[in-house]
């Protein structure tokens, strides 16, 4: 799906999502060619845009490619530490097609530093972010993809 929404160039915005994808908008401060998965900008003034295939986590000013976790039932506490470092007010943890819960000690880290932690489907989480990073708000999408078969 592509969600149709003034993109903003200067930071990490989510351009659409489907199953097995999500595809990012890189930053013109992040504009240089990254290993694999540049799905390009055509010409002057258009920005880079990157699909990924695997789990990520997306932040208006940082991106973490290939996250660890690629089911929920992968998911450790551990795997959330890297947000512990942003100063966050809200982190939209996108479960994949469906929304799904994990149990509550993996989020317990984030919810204990004041982080709000927010549960849904990936494509709520995806189009959530946007939203919120466009109203500049502290927040970070952990995307698990969309698959045809969920666990």
């Amino acid at each position: 799906m592509q969600i149709n929404r003034d993109i903003d160039f200067t930071h990490y915005t989510i351009q659409g999502y489907a199953e097995g994808q999500v595809t990012v908008v890189i930053p013109r401060r992040h504009e240089t060619p990254s290993a694999g998965n540049a799905s390009g900008g055509s010409g002057a003034g258009e920005p880079r845009r990157e699909t990924f295939h695997r789990s990520l986590i997306v932040m208006p000013d940082r991106l973490v490619a290939d996250w660890p976790p690629q089911t929920l039932e992968q998911l450790e506490p551990g795997h959330l530490e890297v947000l512990l470092e942003e100063s966050l007010e809200v982190v939209l943890l996108g479960t994949g097609a469906r929304l799904r819960h994990p149990d509550p000690g993996i989020t317990s880290a984030l919810v204990d530093h004041g982080v709000g932690v927010e549960l849904m489907d990936t494509g709520s989480a995806c189009r959530t972010y946007n939203f919120l990073m466009a109203d500049r708000r502290r927040v970070a999408a952990a995307l698990m993809m969309i698959t045809a078969n969920p666990a």
